[in-house]
């Protein structure tokens, strides 16, 4: 297709995600989800389910977040790992939350051990579970790569970048120009850390060949999930950014 629609960071963003969708056209867009669908939000379950669906009917790119493989970890060793998951800057507890309200008879939480929770899940959630398992890494769409997290800033070709800084590197690789020739398009890092104005919008780096579009969503004051239009053989980039007010949209140029 000679049209991309990418969006960024959902973390369990249902009803934001859902207004953004509405602004990609499947008929002529590759749409590109950049990972994080889980934890922190309410909503993980529905966001997960609704990629789901829309990738096996529509030409849909589906990659890895860090929050992903999080929750993949935990699902293997729940004694080590939920401390960490349950903490909430990560927002495991959500995830799970969803998950077991979708049950027709919902567990609590407080009733089970961490072992307990992991079977259930393995038990009534095998398909969710084996698709996220099988999310890429990145994609490449020349010249853009749409990666999680961002590459390595060192290397001429982005694909020696290790798979753990595909999903978590931050400021190894936004603060300095990377040396590859791909404008990387990414999430991860919210843009009000990026952006000098504290803002949620889309952030283009000074060399203009990163693009972050992690805008947040409902986790912070303001924030915002982006789905970003890229086109073929065009410097014209459009942005349509979803929050509790509705949507706005905007464009640059690269």
């Amino acid at each position: 297709m000679d049209k991309v629609f990418a969006i960024g960071d959902i973390h369990g963003s249902y009803q934001l995600l859902d207004k953004v969708l509405d602004y990609w056209n499947p008929n002529e867009e590759l749409l590109i989800f950049l990972g994080d669908y889980i934890d922190r939000g309410k909503d993980s379950l529905q966001v997960l389910r609704k990629v789901i669906e829309l990738s096996k009917e529509y030409k849909v790119i589906t990659l890895s977040g860090n929050h992903e493989q999080i929750f993949l970890n935990w699902l293997k060793k729940p004694k080590v790992m939920s401390e960490f998951y349950f903490d909430q800057k990560v927002g495991g507890a959500s995830t799970i939350e969803s998950f077991f309200s979708a049950m027709p008879h919902q567990p609590s939480m407080e009733d089970l051990s961490f072992e307990q929770m992991v079977e259930i899940l393995k038990t009534n959630f095998a398909d969710e579970i084996e698709f996220l398992k099988n999310l890429r890494l990145y994609y490449y769409w020349r010249p853009y790569v749409f990666v999680h997290a961002g590459i390595n800033a060192g290397v001429d070709d982005f694909l020696e970048t290790g798979s753990d800084e595909f999903l978590w590197i931050r400021e190894e690789f936004t603060k300095v120009p990377h040396q590859a020739k791909e404008i990387v398009v990414f999430g991860h890092t919210p843009t009000i850390f990026l952006n000098e104005d504290g803002s949620s919008k889309v952030w283009i780096s000074p060399c203009r060949k990163k693009i972050g579009i992690d805008g947040g969503g409902e986790i912070y004051k303001d924030g915002n999930i982006h789905g970003v239009r890229f086109q073929r053989n065009s410097s014209e980039i459009e942005v349509y950014s979803a929050n509790g007010k509705g949507i706005t949209t905007s464009h640059f140029t690269l």
